[in-house]
């Protein structure tokens, strides 16, 4: 009679699965699309001026044309005749801090943004400074990574200003001006809001976009909002010896010491996936919205189907699989000077990026653990922990209304940053640090972003004001 048993408890499986899925499923909430008067040629007038700035960061500071930086943070003081009036300004690092006050100072906002870009090739069919122009896009370095967003801070707070908005909060502006070198003026800003207690409710920078096709069976845009980052360890693999000449070489050299570890790090299974808390909350803000039914019921019930997810992830790569585990890139490997010549060491070069939950520490401990054997150094370059993750509360809202107000049938969803921004020193201090840049991408833009073209296209300039007005109002 065993069998029974496991009938009825197959069918009360499949009866509580299909009613989950049977519940897992929304309607897009709609705004009305706001109808605001900007001059679009402006707008893009504007932004075309800040690209003409060559702002480029290098890590060697003897190459930085420190007069494009001072030229850059000029334009930002004397374009903005309103933000000029009513903000105070303060530079701090390579940076400048905004401060217009508002009716209250419990619950401060920052804007962040960086208008530092990454330096050029010789492969550019238009001139990377000359902000050339068609009938559909604006061209330039840094337009869409990100003086896009630099000018649409500026052109929606000076609009607002213009109109005799009085924000209900203290408004904050934050632009760094090495964001691409992973410099450490926002980190100064942070020290400079701890120093004067000032507690940010929400801070807002760079990070997701505007993307189609993001699911199976969601037909509609979706808005992705960084809640969280991953963080980073760089870690240097060393072994060494005495050298000599390459005729008579030993049976193993720092390099094929280096190659063995190499390997077994690359195959070790020590870095796993995991359905952490941010992908999880992603998932259900999206996956609801899915038209096919087997979908809506694996994500409604990942506390069976989390293997068949991360599968699914596996399968797919990139940025999902990403998102999912500690990853490991070998880069950067030096060894001998002369082909001839057996190295005294060799060096191989890591970047790992941290999946919430685990911790540099954990990382590096695994692998020791794995090369202990071979013979290996391992020194830890440098270090930045996984963020802490964004409260999705009211804070949370205003973002979403905003961008239902200036692109229609979009669903919103958090999601967890792979890559790391300015804005994760701000976790430290606040509760609420949002990753969005207001504008629409495909597969095709995003491959441009530090490459050669970059473009933006100038329905994405203007709407992109249009958010930050958006959101701006309900402040």
């Amino acid at each position: 009679m065993w069998w029974i048993y496991l009938l009825i408890i197959i069918v009360l499986l499949i009866i509580i699965l299909i009613i989950k899925t049977l519940i897992f499923k929304k309607t897009l909430e709609m705004h009305e699309l706001s109808n605001i008067d900007i001059n679009n040629e402006k707008a893009i007038e504007s932004l075309a001026k800040k690209l003409k700035i060559p702002t480029i960061s290098y890590r060697d500071s003897t190459k930085i044309n420190q007069q494009a930086f001072h030229d850059f943070k000029a334009l930002l003081i004397n374009d903005y005749p309103h933000i000029q009036k009513h903000a105070t300004y303060k530079d701090i690092g390579t940076g400048i801090l905004f401060h217009i006050q508002g009716q209250s100072k419990e619950n401060p906002i920052v804007l962040m943004a960086h208008f530092d870009v990454v330096p050029v090739s010789n492969n550019w069919s238009k001139d990377p400074f000359g902000a050339e122009t068609d009938v559909t896009y604006l061209y330039g370095r840094g337009t869409l990574d990100t003086k896009v967003t630099v000018n649409a801070i500026m052109e929606s707070v000076e609009y607002l200003l213009s109109k005799d908005k009085t924000f209900k909060q203290d408004l904050y502006i934050a632009f760094s001006g090495e964001e691409e070198i992973n410099g450490p003026t926002q980190k100064m800003m942070v020290s400079y809001f701890k120093e004067h207690h000032i507690k940010p409710y929400i801070v807002f920078d760079e990070g997701g976009a505007i993307v189609s096709n993001m699911f199976p069976g969601v037909k509609e845009k979706v808005a992705v909002i960084g809640i969280a980052e991953k963080g980073f360890v760089n870690i240097e693999l060393k072994a060494k010896s005495k050298g000599g000449h390459a005729s008579t070489p030993p049976k193993d050299t720092p390099v094929t010491l280096l190659s063995k570890a190499v390997v077994k790090i690359n195959q070790s299974k020590a870095f796993k996936m995991k359905l952490t808390s941010p992908i999880k909350t992603m998932f259900n803000h999206i996956a609801c919205y899915s038209r096919s039914f087997p979908i809506r019921m694996i994500f409604a019930n990942t506390w069976l189907f989390t293997p068949i997810i991360k599968l699914i992830a596996k399968l797919s790569g990139g940025e999902l699989y990403a998102m999912f585990k500690t990853t490991l890139a070998f880069t950067v490997t030096n060894g001998s000077s002369a082909i001839n010549v057996l190295p005294n060491e060799a060096t191989f070069g890591i970047n790992i990026r941290i999946r919430p939950g685990e911790t540099s520490k954990d990382i590096v401990d695994k692998i020791k653990k794995i090369v202990r054997k071979e013979h290996i150094e391992v020194h830890v370059i440098d270090v930045s922990e996984s963020t802490t993750i964004s409260l999705i509360d009211d804070g949370f809202k205003l973002f979403d209304k905003a961008i239902k107000q200036t692109w229609d049938k979009t669903i919103v969803s958090p999601y967890l940053m792979v890559a790391t921004t300015d804005s994760r020193h701000y976790h430290e201090i606040c509760e609420r640090v949002y990753k969005f840049a207001p504008y629409q991408v495909t597969s095709a833009d995003l491959k441009l972003i530090h490459g050669d073209d970059e473009k933006i296209s100038k329905v994405n300039i203007v709407n992109a004001i249009k958010f930050y007005i958006n959101f701006l109002n309900q402040l």
